[in-house]
């Protein structure tokens, strides 16, 4: 018996240091790939993308040209986990919920030199399809902080609502909605 834990002791060690030391690579949800399909499908398409902004109850429309939605698009959500200044950084959480018929995989990060904080995609479980994409980011312009909570809904809009901060006192927010709703 006393032979048995001398041998079972060490064995359990290797194998709990072997496992939390693993070298294995994570693979996230490829959320860059999905939002270059979407824009690819915007930008084939005869269609307008509308921009409503509304900041101290005033509210505005404008078009907005693709070109320019593109590159806002991917600078607020479009993160690849491949790159190196992404990889190993985020803690992913996948949840289902099989009487929503809805997946949820989500992606945190408290590493400060990060703006994306956050990260959800909500997955239709059925068609295994993007309903959204929800994003929190926080960055810093001049004496400012700005807190954006982006919501990504598939072929349909871009919502950003963003809040200014100054020594910590809320100085406005700015929502800002893009729809061109693709025939849903």
């Amino acid at each position: 018996m006393m032979l048995k834990r001398r041998f079972i002791f060490p064995l359990l060690l290797l194998f709990f240091t072997a496992c939390s030391n693993s070298t294995e690579e994570k693979n996230h949800f490829p959320i860059a790939a999905f939002l270059e399909e979407e824009l690819a499908q915007i930008e084939s398409l005869p269609i307008a993308i509308i921009l409503t902004s509304e900041t101290n109850g005033k509210s505005d429309t404008s078009v907005v040209d693709k070109k320019n939605f593109r590159a806002l698009a991917m600078k607020l959500v479009g993160i690849d986990f491949q790159e190196k200044k992404y990889k190993n950084k985020y803690q992913e959480l996948v949840l289902e919920d099989a009487a929503l018929n809805n997946i949820s995989i989500g992606y945190t990060t408290e590493d400060p030199d990060l703006p994306i904080k956050k990260i959800e995609l909500n997955i239709d479980g059925g068609s295994n399809k993007i309903k959204s994409i929800f994003a929190e980011r926080q960055e810093v312009e001049g004496e400012k902080l700005l807190i954006r909570k982006i919501l990504w809904t598939s072929a349909t809009e871009l919502m950003v609502n963003t809040s200014f901060y100054r020594q910590g006192l809320l100085l406005n927010n700015l929502t800002e909605r893009y729809n061109w709703a693709i025939g849903n």
